[in-house]
């Protein structure tokens, strides 16, 4: 039987732009959508789904207003999809 090399685990950021990502195509909506109503550039918001920049607390608690959730759901689900990949 053939070894699989085990998945990169994910970094924090990493896990918290993914969340951020599943939240956005789960309601059906573009990047230039999040950046017309937050008000944080279309660039930065890729940068951050792609965990290539780390949000302020402030940032965190915008998108977590913008998606309606409270931000400890959202600090949870990235902890929570960042511990299952280690």
């Amino acid at each position: 039987m053939a070894d699989f090399p085990k998945p990169t685990p994910l970094t924090l950021e990493e896990a918290f732009g993914q969340t951020l990502r599943t939240l956005r195509e789960g309601k059906g909506i573009k990047q230039v959508e999040v950046s017309a109503d937050t008000g944080y550039s279309q660039r930065a918001i890729g940068m951050i789904e792609r965990g290539e920049k780390s949000p302020t607390l402030r940032t965190m608690e915008d998108f977590a207003a913008f998606y309606s959730i409270p931000l400890e759901t959202l600090i949870i689900q990235a902890k929570q999809l960042r511990n299952s990949t280690l």
